[in-house]
């Protein structure tokens, strides 16, 4: 057995909503753990950026994620495959005929959105300016500025890619695009796998919309890893859906000042501009 295809990112980018949205073709098999991080198990591990996962890292646990055997394709999509130097080698040591499909976001946009995440898991109570202005004193404030900044620099992420793989192997996706047209991209990602396109699908559930916990204490006791754990163990699905509505608000979420939007856009300028050439698309919108 070979996994055949990999989301590789990037994070924030709509990469939760394509592998729900693959997963429901009658041919294709993603992996039970949306992100099984096991070809970039190492780094992961030297950095301690699990999110309090237990990591996947053997072969047989990796393939355990894989059940069925009617299926023509099996994917995955772990989103930390895009950053780390040594994953596209080992993804092609174990399957030089992968597919790889890479998910690009605003650089701005993704940066800020992943901060969220990270603000509502309860990781990180720092401001973002703090982080990418590298005034902040927390503990993880570099890992923090890698995971906002360096991760929304793309050029030479996808250049590692393209060196390892064949073009014609590597699908890029413009989250906008993925956005305003969810079939017509989805239909073109089964083009790309050699599948059958002329399914009927559904995209009315959305995936990671934007919430945050209505208070600090329930910010707090979500921040702890293990205890959601054994919740999630202990209580049916509906149930779970219930306590998370209960326990997080919607809200407009927030958006960046405009001089911490300005002075991002000229950070990420030269980047922009480099993977504009490297791909042959024009991202100039990222930064106007």
């Amino acid at each position: 057995m070979k996994v055949d295809f990999f989301i590789v990112g990037a994070p924030k980018a709509g990469t939760t909503s394509l592998y729900h949205y693959l997963n429901q073709h009658a041919d294709i098999e993603m992996s039970s753990e949306k992100e099984p991080d096991f070809f970039s198990n190492s780094s992961l591990r030297q950095q301690g950026l699990y999110y309090g996962k237990n990591p996947i890292d053997t072969i047989e646990k990796y393939h355990s994620l894989f059940k069925k055997e009617d299926v023509i394709l099996r994917g995955e999509a772990s989103v930390s495959y895009l950053f780390y130097e040594e994953v596209p080698k080992n993804i092609f040591a174990y399957n030089p005929d992968a597919k790889i499909i890479i998910m690009l976001r605003s650089p701005i946009d993704r940066a800020f959105s992943h901060y969220l995440m990270d603000y509502k898991l309860g990781l990180n109570s720092e401001s973002f300016e703090a982080i990418i202005q590298k005034k902040s004193e927390h503990k993880n404030a570099n890992l923090f500025y890698q995971q906002y900044i360096k991760l929304s620099e793309y050029t030479n992420q996808i250049k590692r890619y393209l060196e390892v793989f064949k073009k014609q192997n590597i699908l890029v996706i413009d989250y906008d695009e993925f956005k305003k047209q969810n079939s017509d991209t989805v239909n073109s990602v089964f083009v790309f796998l050699g599948l059958n396109s002329k399914q009927k699908f559904s995209y009315k559930k959305k995936y990671n919309t934007y919430n945050r916990p209505r208070n600090s204490f329930i910010r707090y006791v979500y921040s702890l890893v293990s205890l959601r754990k054994i919740l999630v163990r202990i209580f049916p699905d509906f149930l779970i859906i219930m306590f998370r509505e209960f326990l997080f608000t919607s809200d407009k979420k927030p958006k960046l000042d405009k001089l911490t939007r300005d002075a991002l856009k000229k950070h990420f300028a030269s980047d922009v501009r480099g993977l504009s050439k490297l791909l042959n698309k024009d991202f100039a919108k990222w930064i106007r």
